[in-house]
């Protein structure tokens, strides 16, 4: 080999050595990169793992008062029938009309089922507030998805609400 032929072959295995290095050198920095994103994934979920666990009793007791307060869940018509009475009542205990009851699909969620009902309630403005501050407190189990209100046109003193109404109760155990 002459003299010209070992400096060529010297440059290419400089080049190749060269190029491996390189593109070594940048899948192991991508590998580095990868390893410390998965590093700090890690870390995180650990320290929410550690938050949940220091938050387990406070979960628990509101688990158990869950299971000992809120209605069972038996028969759709039972649920529908009840909750629908509970809100006849508690509209008439207010002086609220109902002249429009309508049922819908229920939401399901997970461990909980709701009966649901579109309403339209007529009534003055403090009877219908103090209507639906009744019917949502805590252990009713009752939301408001949706409402809204405008002045009845016929009799001003009076307002009309119509609104997505629901009741949750607790699905039996499997």
């Amino acid at each position: 080999m002459t003299a010209n032929e070992q400096r060529l072959a010297l440059g290419l295995g400089a080049v190749v050595v060269i190029g491996g290095a390189f593109i070594g050198l940048t899948k192991l920095k991508n590998w580095k990169q990868s390893v410390d994103v998965r590093s700090i994934e890690v870390e995180t979920r650990r320290l929410e793992a550690e938050d949940l666990l220091a938050q387990k009793e406070f979960w628990n007791e509101r688990f158990t008062w869950l299971t000992e307060k809120q209605p069972l869940f038996t028969r759709r018509g039972e649920a529908d029938n009840g909750f629908l009475e509970q809100l006849e009542t508690s509209a008439g205990s207010h002086g609220i009309k109902l002249p429009k009851i309508q049922p819908i699909e229920p939401t399901e969620r997970a461990g909980i089922v709701s009966s649901t009902f579109n309403l339209e309630a007529h009534g003055g403005w403090k009877e219908i507030n103090e209507w639906l501050h009744d019917l949502q407190k805590p252990d009713s189990y009752i939301s408001i998805p949706s409402m809204t209100m405008t002045v009845n046109n016929d009799d001003t003193a009076q307002i009309i609400v119509n609104l997505n109404i629901q009741k949750w109760f607790r699905l039996p155990p499997l």
